[in-house]
């Protein structure tokens, strides 16, 4: 069995090096398609991969196929594929934001939408990171639907979307979240080095390691989060100041910032 996967931006860029470092045993070949080929020419010194500036090559190729295009480019993707695909060739697409409605008037209802997270980038110390988000047609087979989630299994927690409604609003709490952490930890370090002779890159030490802590007791269910708030907020001191001040406007960001994504 051949695997295709076109496109090579950040996403393409993740699940490739991701297959490579942990899933070889999953197919025989791996067919990448970029339209700059000179991006992935560095991947051919590795004998299973074979490179192309040809997205029907890779059609023509492979039995599962995997689409990283940016979302306005999916459906001239699928167009040019198309003819080369048969009853027996699993498209899968990791473009957010597709016209499902769209998409189903024109194509049999047999594809399946991933919603990969960059929180997954390959570590070999901890291959599995982040959750991929998996939406399967009902027309997909068991075959295909077990094939693919046991693949993003390997470096990614998995979770099944029924309800299409429902995917959208679990891209924002998965895919687009790390970048949210990011800014607000970027945020508040500079903020800090505004009232400190310290300055911004110490304090992004700083919080990375404190949030990478918290999320691992929380994770390890060492303590939950009111645990966490109960035992860090002493009556009256600069935490139980802070709690209240977030308390009052977090929940109006958080809301502000839902309503102008979904």
């Amino acid at each position: 069995m051949n695997l295709g996967i076109i496109g090579y931006g950040n996403i393409g860029e993740l699940l490739v090096q991701n297959i490579l470092n942990i899933a070889n045993d999953d197919f025989n070949k791996l067919y990448i398609s970029n339209r700059h080929i000179d991006k992935i020419e560095f991947l051919k010194d590795n004998e299973i991969v074979t490179c192309t500036d040809s997205n029907t090559e890779v059609s023509r190729n492979c039995e599962k196929i995997i689409i990283c295009v940016q979302t306005p480019m999916f459906f001239d993707v699928l167009e040019e594929i198309y003819p080369d695909i048969n009853e027996n060739t699993h498209l899968i697409y990791c473009c957010a934001g597709i016209d499902n409605k769209k998409r189903l008037e024109n194509y049999p209802n047999n594809m399946t939408c991933i919603i990969p997270t960059i929180a997954s980038t390959y570590d070999g110390k901890n291959p599995k990171k982040g959750v991929s988000l998996i939406k399967h047609d009902e027309n997909v087979s068991t075959e295909n639907k077990d094939y693919i989630e046991k693949l993003f299994n390997e470096f990614s927690d998995i979770k099944i979307v029924k309800d299409e409604n429902e995917l959208e609003i679990l891209t924002f709490t998965t895919s687009c979240m790390p970048a949210f952490i990011s800014l607000a930890v970027e945020k508040l370090a500079s903020q800090l080095s505004l009232n400190s002779s310290i300055d911004k890159e110490e304090f992004l030490k700083l919080l990375i390691t404190t949030n990478m802590s918290t999320s691992q007791l929380l994770n390890e269910n060492t303590f939950n989060n009111e645990d966490i708030i109960k035992k860090v907020a002493t009556k009256n001191g600069i935490t139980e100041k802070g709690l209240r001040y977030l308390d009052d406007e977090l929940i109006e960001v958080y809301t502000n910032l839902i309503g102008k994504i979904i």
